[in-house]
């Protein structure tokens, strides 16, 4: 039977309807609000049942809904099965239909999936992440996904840094940032330079440090909300290192803000920590504590461990020195 046009049309209609999906809850995500962003694509996911739904367009949203689940577990400490299972349909129906952008995006997706899970419970393979990163960036390469190219290359400097690889890992940071400041890709860069910034900080460079981290911080201004509690706190803890107290409280606090208003717990342990070693730092002993163990509490109700360990290890030092 010949199909009527307003039939032929909807295929159309809902690649352009599950596309208004993405986008918006893309929208959310980066305006701090991953929550209503996860939520939103959740929705849309009874869409993908309805037969006129083409192959492209599922996998397409399958891996952006993998995204924003990897970042629950980024987050929140959430279990990253369910993300790496969607994550991987989604590349099996790019796969199928030979869509190279898709299964790039996928290779990628889904070893920074494994990286995230990993490096919250710190263990893990980190070279079973290298070849993922390293498979998208060749086939990003190809593609001429310039964009793409500049964030597998930041994956590859994570991986390389968790190795202990640090001058692989300082060479890709500066290629990613590099491209994504020629490309005007304000979260890649933001990214590649909150990484430089820690090499710098751990070397003991604190004013190249704090160079890199502030430029980090303006580019997540601009590019959305989401990633601005952790870019604060970066900065707050070199400044508290270079004994900037009063400018280390400044953006801590507005660290600890963010965390509270995006609701992401990971930002808030983290924002909780540096306050406490600020209010350490100015020996207020009694609000250190209480911060320290504010923080100690959430890490311990996401059961995300290294955080309780670190700390712990606060909590214990803030004990000896009031001995």
């Amino acid at each position: 039977m010949q199909q009527l046009p307003v039939q032929e049309a909807l295929p159309k209609q809902f690649g352009t309807l599950l596309l208004t999906f993405e986008n918006i809850a893309q929208s959310y995500y980066l305006s701090g609000r991953p929550w209503q962003a996860l939520q939103l694509l959740q929705s849309g996911l009874q869409t993908l049942a309805m037969p006129e739904v083409t192959q492209h367009d599922k996998a397409r949203f399958l891996l952006h809904y993998g995204k924003r689940l990897t970042a629950r577990t980024q987050f929140e400490n959430a279990s990253i099965e369910e993300a790496i299972t969607v994550l991987e349909k989604g590349k099996q129906l790019a796969t199928e239909i030979e869509d190279p952008q898709l299964i790039a995006d996928a290779f990628d997706a889904i070893g920074f999936a494994h990286y995230v899970a990993a490096s919250n419970r710190r263990e893990g393979d980190p070279h079973m992440f290298y070849v993922s990163f390293q498979e998208a960036l060749e086939r990003r390469r190809t593609l001429h996904d310039e964009r793409g190219i500049s964030e597998s290359l930041f994956h590859l400097g994570l991986t390389t840094d968790v190795l202990d690889q640090k001058e692989d890992a300082h060479a890709y940071y500066t290629q990613a940032l590099q491209i994504a400041q020629a490309g005007g890709y304000a979260q890649e860069a933001s990214e590649a330079l909150r990484h430089l910034g820690f090499q710098e900080q751990v070397q003991g460079n604190l004013t190249q440090a704090l160079q890199y981290l502030s430029e980090a911080l303006q580019l997540s201004e601009q590019a959305g909300r989401v990633s601005l509690p952790f870019a604060h706190v970066a900065v707050a803890d070199v400044h508290l290192e270079m004994g900037n107290v009063a400018l280390a409280t400044s953006h801590c606090q507005q660290a600890l803000e963010l965390a509270r208003t995006i609701d992401i717990k990971k930002a808030l342990i983290f924002a909780l920590g540096s306050y406490g070693s600020i209010c350490q730092a100015k020996h207020e002993k009694q609000q250190a504590r209480n911060y320290f163990e504010e923080a100690y509490a959430i890490a311990q109700a996401i059961h995300l461990k290294h955080a309780m360990q670190r700390l712990s290890s606060s909590l214990q030092q803030l004990s000896i020195t009031q001995e």
